[in-house]
């Protein structure tokens, strides 16, 4: 499997998740563009990999800056060959009557809004090309809802909804739109936010990294409009 001299895009490149399929399209020699919105992202990013990557700020829930990233992207790359939507968020599990409109808004935002934007764009660009692929990140609460995580978990239901929709308005072009569905990701805010859970059945950011590299491949151009569950030993 080869993504020699294809570019990409990771929405939220610098985050745990981002970082670690960053590297992965790297080492495949793909040419990676990674979207970030706070300096202090940037710290946590592993030099020889920040090194690598061409890094933008940007908020994808905003459509104005969305428009102007890709239209950036465009300045330094021939064209999109791929993206990945990994920029989401959760809220602490807590009931429907306690859930407040700004917690609302994030989870859409956030997850679905953001995802939205970030596709509406990438295809604009990508029509008439004999390739391309997204990849956007749902969740398994979306898939199989969970007491007191109906922001979050509706949220990611529409992202593979959204996923499933598009890939039926590109049927037959050459692009592949899918999602994964990861049940809980090892990552520092997991670790934290969840001490008494135990860790080693989650998934592990690498796990999905190497899933995002196959449905980027040519191998894998049969595969779209399918959100793929990766839950681990959860």
């Amino acid at each position: 499997m080869t993504l020699r001299r294809k570019y990409a895009l990771i929405t939220g490149g610098t985050g745990a998740l981002g970082s670690a399929i960053a590297q992965r399209l790297t080492e495949e020699g793909t040419t990676v563009f990674a979207s970030y919105l706070l300096e202090k992202e940037l710290a946590l990013l592993a030099e020889p990999l920040r090194n690598r990557l061409t890094l933008v700020k940007a908020d994808v829930t905003d459509e104005s800056q969305v428009v102007s990233l890709y239209d950036a992207l465009l300045t330094k790359a021939a064209h999109i060959d791929i993206v990945v939507n990994t920029v989401g968020g959760f809220l602490p599990r807590k009931p429907l009557t306690e859930v407040s409109m700004s917690e609302w808004d994030l989870m859409m935002n956030i997850n679905l809004k953001s995802a939205f934007l970030s596709t509406r764009e990438a295809l604009r660009r990508m029509q008439g090309q004999p390739y391309g692929r997204i990849v956007n990140i749902s969740a398994m609460v979306g898939l199989s809802p969970a007491a007191g995580r109906a922001p979050y978990a509706i949220s990611k239901a529409g992202v593979s909804l959204l996923t499933e929709i598009v890939a039926q308005d590109v049927k037959g072009t050459g692009i592949t739109v899918n999602a994964i569905a990861p049940s809980i990701i090892v990552t520092p805010a997991n670790l934290t936010s969840m001490p008494d859970e135990d860790s080693s059945k989650w998934v592990k950011p690498e796990e999905i990294a190497d899933l995002v590299c196959y449905l980027c491949s040519w191998a894998a151009g049969a595969i779209t409009g399918t959100t793929i569950k990766a839950y681990g030993g959860v």
